[in-house]
């Protein structure tokens, strides 16, 4: 049989549930969600969160990289069933946010958990992030060190959506090792509400043509998998 093939039957299969995972949500993740909402902010949808969870879980990346992490919601799931070891933990973690506002509730949530050892939250965009250490590379050839921005020998990346996912996810594909995974969630087509003539809705519009482009772009290159759940699809891309 082909190798690929085999390769491909694994990374799907990596993307289902694991029923011996708690369904519920974790205490710390309930509040941060309520505090979401507080914010204006809309938490992503519970089944979205927990198949996430899920996959990293299965997935066990030694090096995993979450973008645009918010106040840690999804970060709040992950880190619950590593304190419970019933999955096992990175031994890097590192929490990207482009707000600096948001990067002392992350600590907190990392040092909720006992983290900090071995997580780390950095500012900026993954694009950002991921041009300082092309430049720290650069700067330290041949060196084994682990940059002070973010790592670039990444095993998994968690791209959370926004207005920029499309720049966020050729930035974050950068980062992974070969045979490297990436999961995010796809943007939702726009509906008759979004009116291009408003800067609003033209981001929007603009935001989701770049995706739909970035999707054939990488489907010639990549493997590509779209699981659909309960308030949204999960996209996972295999390097």
């Amino acid at each position: 049989m082909d190798q690929s093939v085999d390769e491909g039957t694994a990374f799907r299969s990596a993307l289902g549930p694991r029923h011996d995972l708690p369904r519920d949500e974790p205490e710390v993740a309930q509040g941060i969600a309520v505090q979401m909402r507080h914010m204006g902010m809309s938490p992503l949808s519970l089944s979205v969160v927990r198949r996430l969870r899920d996959i990293v879980a299965t997935l066990a990346p030694r090096r995993l990289v979450e973008s645009g992490a918010s106040i840690g919601h999804l970060s709040a799931w992950m880190l619950d069933v590593w304190s419970s070891e019933q999955a096992v933990a990175p031994e890097r973690y590192d929490v990207l946010e482009p707000g600096a506002r948001f990067a002392v509730i992350l600590q907190r949530v990392l040092e909720r958990y006992h983290a900090t050892e071995w997580g780390r939250v950095l500012v900026g965009s993954v694009e950002e992030q991921r041009d300082r250490t092309k430049a720290w590379r650069l700067a330290h050839l041949g060196s084994s060190e682990r940059p002070s921005s973010v790592d670039d020998r990444a095993d998994l990346i968690v791209v959370h959506p926004s207005l920029s996912i499309a720049d966020d996810v050729r930035a974050a594909l950068d980062l992974l090792r070969d045979d490297g995974t990436l999961l995010t969630v796809e943007p939702e087509v726009p509906g008759e509400d979004v009116s291009p003539d408003t800067p609003e809705g033209e981001a929007i519009i603009s935001s989701f043509n770049a995706w739909i482009s970035l999707i054939h772009s990488l489907s010639s290159s990549h493997d590509v998998a779209f699981l659909p759940v309960t308030g949204g699809t999960i996209v996972g891309v295999r390097r």
